[in-house]
């Protein structure tokens, strides 16, 4: 078997395009994952430090859709799988950030396969008649947030309308215990992720229609782990690249990934 390429957050990460598209169960066991790069292990977000647990991810394309991959390690696998608005993110989370000059998707995903989606959109980037300036996301309908200023996350750009109740036409994800989800006494491998997310649901985040061979995305990708220490709770959050004071909302700092033939 051929050695698994890993790649670096500083180097251009190259998405290998697959004939067949993956069935999404959360299995990863099909062959295009195997001969996928693999991004190096996880590191803290805030400061590059190693990682309490492993994690790395994979992503590949076609000309429908761009996967993504993830492999998590952890012992004790567990979510509340609660339906409270918002707050996925707060507990054992694997995510996905893509970003564009006016633009930034965010997903989350929990061992249950729970998903909670967001959209950003800089205010500097939303002007009448321009290329935000339409039926999805209408101000006046959707009624999104304002975060920056004295609502964060902040940025030295400025505002940005946050729509919270994002759903992307044709996204399928699916997460898979390797262990017993919520047996808090057992001993687990971990979980895994795969994610399928069609063009056409990145319409705001492309350039064009139709991606094609060359085209590049940032795209940053992290993890939220909550730690159970001396009866006390708190929850780092791992990443492939080192983010820093900036944090996962600052694009400018994402990896870059170039979509290959």
């Amino acid at each position: 078997m051929n050695e698994i390429a890993t790649i670096a957050p500083h180097t251009i990460y190259p998405v290998s395009r697959t004939d067949k598209a993956p069935i999404i169960r959360g299995r990863l066991d099909e062959p295009m994952w195997n001969q996928a790069a693999r991004t190096t292990r996880f590191v803290s977000a805030s400061t590059g430090g190693v990682a309490f647990f492993d994690t790395q991810a994979a992503i590949c394309w076609d000309d429908e859709a761009l996967y993504v991959a993830g492999w998590l390690e952890e012992v004790d696998v567990w979510t509340t799988t609660k339906e409270r608005r918002g707050l996925v993110w707060e507990e054992n989370t694997f995510e996905i950030f893509i970003a564009s000059d006016g633009a930034l998707y965010q997903l989350s995903i929990n061992p249950a396969g729970d998903v909670q989606q967001l959209l950003f959109i800089w205010k500097d980037a939303y002007t009448a008649g321009g290329r935000y300036d339409v039926a999805d996301l209408n101000l006046g309908e959707r009624r999104p947030a304002v975060v920056g200023g004295d609502a964060g996350p902040h940025h030295r750009r400025g505002q940005r309308w946050l729509f919270d109740e994002w759903a992307m036409q044709g996204l399928t994800c699916a997460s898979r215990v390797s262990g017993d989800l919520n047996e808090r006494h057992n001993l687990d491998a971990g979980w895994t992720v795969e994610i399928s997310m069609p063009w056409s649901g990145l319409a705001h985040l492309l350039d064009g229609p139709s991606p094609v061979a060359g085209d590049r995305l940032r795209i940053a990708l992290a993890r939220n782990q909550v730690i159970d220490q001396m009866q006390q709770q708190f929850t780092p959050c791992w990443s492939w690249h080192t983010a820093g004071d900036a944090g996962l909302y600052a694009p400018e700092g994402y990896p870059v990934v170039e979509l290959r033939s």
